[in-house]
């Protein structure tokens, strides 16, 4: 008899692994409208997305709108920083770096990443709850990747 033990994820890690899963299934909505398919092949959440939004088969364009817009809505705040330099060099202080929040306390979540000229060129998350520290959450598959970058790419970093 085998017997194979779950492992129980914190409360940090499971709203890690919410935000995630929420952020996936708006980037393969979204993509849908921007395509204006059929539907078929898309996932349960993805199907689910498009039906908070009012999705009637016909409207692409304005459900697309709405999930960028409730997307942008989720963070709590938005930052970025410059790189460090040395006072009076003459250097462009544009930012280098970025972190949304879209969630805070315990437990919170915040995406961080780098920028280039202004557009995300690398994102990822990072979870913590009370008293723990910050830590890497690592994504399951490409499609979030390319799904967390998406959601990086909605937001304005320049001045």
């Amino acid at each position: 008899m085998t017997t194979t033990t779950e492992e129980k994820l914190t409360h940090a890690e499971q709203n890690a692994q919410a935000w995630r899963d929420e952020i996936t299934a708006a980037h393969e909505a979204y993509g849908f409208c921007l395509e204006e398919g059929e539907g078929k092949y898309l996932s349960q959440e993805a199907k689910a997305v498009l039906k908070a939004q009012g999705y009637d088969g016909t409207n692409h364009t304005e459900v697309a709108e709405l999930i960028e817009e409730g997307m942008r809505e989720a963070a709590l705040s938005v930052e970025v920083r410059s790189g460090w330099r040395e006072p009076g060099d003459g250097a462009s202080m544009d930012p280098e770096e970025f972190r949304i929040l879209p969630t805070g306390s315990g437990p919170a979540l915040r995406i961080k990443g780098e920028l280039n000229h202004g557009v995300p060129s690398r994102c990822w998350l990072e979870h913590q709850d009370w008293g723990t520290p910050w830590t890497f959450t690592r994504a399951k598959h490409e499609r979030e990747v390319e799904a967390l970058r998406w959601f990086c790419g909605l937001f304005w970093f320049g001045e």
